[in-house]
Protein backbone atom coordinates (compact mmCIF):
# COMPACT_ATOMS: atom_id res chain seq x y z
CA UNK A 1 0.00 0.00 0.00
CA UNK A 2 1.31 3.47 -0.87
CA UNK A 3 2.18 5.82 1.92
CA UNK A 4 -0.42 8.82 1.92
CA UNK A 5 0.13 11.90 4.15
CA UNK A 6 -1.65 14.84 4.38
CA UNK A 7 -0.38 18.47 3.44
CA UNK A 8 -0.67 20.66 6.22
CA UNK A 9 -2.30 23.85 7.21
CA UNK A 10 -0.56 26.46 7.14
CA UNK A 11 -1.13 29.50 8.90
CA UNK A 12 0.02 32.97 7.76
CA UNK A 13 0.77 34.74 10.83
CA UNK A 14 2.80 37.97 9.69
CA UNK A 15 1.05 40.82 7.94
CA UNK A 16 1.77 41.00 4.52
CA UNK A 17 3.60 36.52 4.68
CA UNK A 18 2.17 35.17 1.14
CA UNK A 19 1.83 31.74 0.00
CA UNK A 20 1.52 30.14 -3.06
CA UNK A 21 -1.72 27.52 -3.68
CA UNK A 22 -3.25 26.05 -6.15
CA UNK A 23 -6.95 24.89 -6.93
CA UNK A 24 -8.88 23.50 -10.34
CA UNK A 25 -13.19 24.33 -9.53
CA UNK A 26 -13.49 24.41 -6.02
CA UNK A 27 -12.47 26.54 -3.23
CA UNK A 28 -14.09 27.27 -0.11
CA UNK A 29 -13.55 30.42 1.88
CA UNK A 30 -14.69 30.01 5.85
CA UNK A 31 -15.13 32.49 8.01
CA UNK A 32 -15.32 30.95 12.18
CA UNK A 33 -15.53 32.92 14.95
CA UNK A 34 -16.11 31.89 18.77
CA UNK A 35 -18.18 35.28 19.97
CA UNK A 36 -21.82 36.19 19.75
CA UNK A 37 -20.64 38.97 17.72
CA UNK A 38 -23.05 38.57 14.38
CA UNK A 39 -20.17 38.67 12.32
CA UNK A 40 -20.49 38.74 7.91
CA UNK A 41 -17.64 37.11 5.51
CA UNK A 42 -17.60 39.19 2.60
CA UNK A 43 -15.66 38.65 -0.61
CA UNK A 44 -14.92 41.57 -2.91
CA UNK A 45 -13.01 41.58 -6.53
CA UNK A 46 -11.50 43.70 -8.92
CA UNK A 47 -11.33 41.77 -12.61
CA UNK A 48 -8.88 41.66 -15.02
CA UNK A 49 -10.59 44.37 -16.94
CA UNK A 50 -10.93 46.58 -14.29
CA UNK A 51 -14.74 45.95 -13.00
CA UNK A 52 -15.28 45.83 -9.63
CA UNK A 53 -17.60 42.90 -7.14
CA UNK A 54 -18.47 41.14 -4.61
CA UNK A 55 -20.26 38.39 -3.21
CA UNK A 56 -21.54 38.93 0.89
CA UNK A 57 -25.27 38.49 2.71
CA UNK A 58 -28.23 39.53 0.40
CA UNK A 59 -29.28 41.34 4.08
CA UNK A 60 -26.94 44.11 3.08
CA UNK A 61 -29.25 45.01 -0.08
CA UNK A 62 -32.34 43.08 -0.45
CA UNK A 63 -30.90 40.92 -3.70
CA UNK A 64 -30.36 37.37 -3.83
CA UNK A 65 -27.94 37.71 -6.29
CA UNK A 66 -25.52 39.39 -3.91
CA UNK A 67 -24.89 35.85 -2.90
CA UNK A 68 -23.37 34.90 -5.87
CA UNK A 69 -23.70 31.82 -8.04
CA UNK A 70 -21.41 29.01 -8.72
CA UNK A 71 -22.56 28.42 -12.23
CA UNK A 72 -22.41 31.66 -13.98
CA UNK A 73 -19.95 34.89 -13.16
CA UNK A 74 -18.43 35.53 -10.41
CA UNK A 75 -18.65 32.22 -10.26
CA UNK A 76 -18.61 32.28 -6.51
CA UNK A 77 -21.53 31.60 -3.81
CA UNK A 78 -21.84 32.89 -0.46
CA UNK A 79 -24.14 30.41 1.62
CA UNK A 80 -25.85 32.66 3.49
CA UNK A 81 -25.78 34.73 6.73
CA UNK A 82 -26.71 32.18 8.89
CA UNK A 83 -24.57 31.75 11.82
CA UNK A 84 -23.84 28.44 12.03
CA UNK A 85 -21.96 26.34 14.79
CA UNK A 86 -18.84 24.11 13.88
CA UNK A 87 -17.20 21.72 16.24
CA UNK A 88 -15.58 23.28 19.31
CA UNK A 89 -18.89 25.73 19.63
CA UNK A 90 -17.60 27.95 16.65
CA UNK A 91 -19.93 30.09 14.70
CA UNK A 92 -19.35 29.81 10.48
CA UNK A 93 -20.07 31.59 7.26
CA UNK A 94 -18.99 30.43 3.65
CA UNK A 95 -18.30 31.31 0.20
CA UNK A 96 -17.60 28.51 -2.26
CA UNK A 97 -15.35 29.39 -5.76
CA UNK A 98 -15.48 27.54 -8.91
CA UNK A 99 -12.92 29.88 -10.74
CA UNK A 100 -10.98 33.15 -10.35
CA UNK A 101 -10.18 33.22 -14.03
CA UNK A 102 -11.79 36.71 -14.88
CA UNK A 103 -11.07 38.23 -10.96
CA UNK A 104 -7.29 40.06 -10.85
CA UNK A 105 -7.61 40.41 -7.12
CA UNK A 106 -10.04 39.35 -4.75
CA UNK A 107 -10.39 40.60 -0.55
CA UNK A 108 -12.12 38.65 2.12
CA UNK A 109 -13.36 40.72 4.61
CA UNK A 110 -15.39 40.60 7.78
CA UNK A 111 -17.85 43.18 8.78
CA UNK A 112 -19.24 44.20 12.07
CA UNK A 113 -22.80 45.34 10.61
CA UNK A 114 -24.25 45.90 14.03
CA UNK A 115 -21.48 47.89 15.16
CA UNK A 116 -20.87 49.80 12.08
CA UNK A 117 -24.43 51.07 11.73
CA UNK A 118 -24.46 51.93 16.04
CA UNK A 119 -21.12 53.82 15.53
CA UNK A 120 -19.49 51.80 18.08
CA UNK A 121 -16.09 50.95 19.18
CA UNK A 122 -14.81 47.75 18.54
CA UNK A 123 -12.07 45.34 17.55
CA UNK A 124 -11.72 41.60 16.58
CA UNK A 125 -9.59 40.22 19.15
CA UNK A 126 -12.00 39.54 21.62
CA UNK A 127 -14.29 37.65 18.70
CA UNK A 128 -11.87 34.42 17.99
CA UNK A 129 -11.84 34.66 14.62
CA UNK A 130 -10.17 33.03 11.56
CA UNK A 131 -10.26 32.14 7.96
CA UNK A 132 -9.44 29.34 6.36
CA UNK A 133 -9.13 28.46 2.76
CA UNK A 134 -9.09 25.30 1.35
CA UNK A 135 -8.92 24.34 -1.93
CA UNK A 136 -9.34 20.95 -3.78
CA UNK A 137 -5.95 20.25 -4.59
CA UNK A 138 -5.42 19.87 -0.98
CA UNK A 139 -3.99 23.45 0.23
CA UNK A 140 -5.62 24.38 3.92
CA UNK A 141 -4.13 27.63 3.99
CA UNK A 142 -5.24 30.04 7.60
CA UNK A 143 -5.43 33.69 8.23
CA UNK A 144 -5.92 34.81 12.16
CA UNK A 145 -8.21 37.85 12.23
CA UNK A 146 -7.48 38.95 16.12
CA UNK A 147 -6.16 42.35 15.82
CA UNK A 148 -6.35 44.41 18.57
CA UNK A 149 -6.75 47.68 16.04
CA UNK A 150 -10.41 49.60 15.97
CA UNK A 151 -12.85 49.48 13.24
CA UNK A 152 -15.82 47.74 11.64
CA UNK A 153 -14.60 46.27 9.12
CA UNK A 154 -11.34 43.46 8.68
CA UNK A 155 -9.72 43.23 5.31
CA UNK A 156 -8.31 39.73 6.43
CA UNK A 157 -6.50 38.42 3.29
CA UNK A 158 -6.12 38.63 -0.56
CA UNK A 159 -5.89 36.08 -3.43
CA UNK A 160 -4.18 37.44 -5.86
CA UNK A 161 -4.41 35.56 -9.68
CA UNK A 162 -1.10 35.75 -11.78
CA UNK A 163 -2.39 34.07 -14.69
CA UNK A 164 -3.50 31.29 -13.26
CA UNK A 165 -1.16 31.20 -10.52
CA UNK A 166 -2.45 31.76 -6.64
CA UNK A 167 -1.16 33.47 -3.69
CA UNK A 168 -3.01 33.70 -0.52
CA UNK A 169 -1.56 37.40 0.93
CA UNK A 170 -2.15 38.00 4.86
CA UNK A 171 -3.66 41.68 4.57
CA UNK A 172 -4.46 42.10 8.47
CA UNK A 173 -6.00 45.55 8.38
CA UNK A 174 -9.20 47.02 10.36
CA UNK A 175 -10.31 49.91 9.05
CA UNK A 176 -13.72 52.55 9.23
CA UNK A 177 -16.18 52.08 6.47
CA UNK A 178 -14.62 55.37 5.17
CA UNK A 179 -11.44 54.00 4.59
CA UNK A 180 -13.15 50.18 3.07
CA UNK A 181 -14.86 52.68 1.14
CA UNK A 182 -11.88 54.16 -0.64
CA UNK A 183 -9.62 51.40 -0.29
CA UNK A 184 -11.05 47.96 -1.24
CA UNK A 185 -12.35 47.18 -4.87
CA UNK A 186 -15.87 46.18 -4.58
CA UNK A 187 -16.70 47.44 -1.08
CA UNK A 188 -18.48 50.61 -2.13
CA UNK A 189 -21.50 47.98 -3.39
CA UNK A 190 -23.09 47.66 0.05
CA UNK A 191 -22.70 51.35 1.24
CA UNK A 192 -25.12 54.30 0.73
Amino acid sequence: MAEVTLKRKITLRRKQEECAFTFSGKLKVKLFWTSDTDLDLCLFFKKKNGEVGGVFSNEYRGKRSDLGALDKFPFMLHLGDNKEPAEGNEETEQINIASLDEIEQAFVCIVNYKAAIDQLDVTYAEEGGRVELQSDSGDYLEVLADSTDEGHVYCVCSIKNNEGEYALKNESRVMDLGTAFDEIPGFSIICN
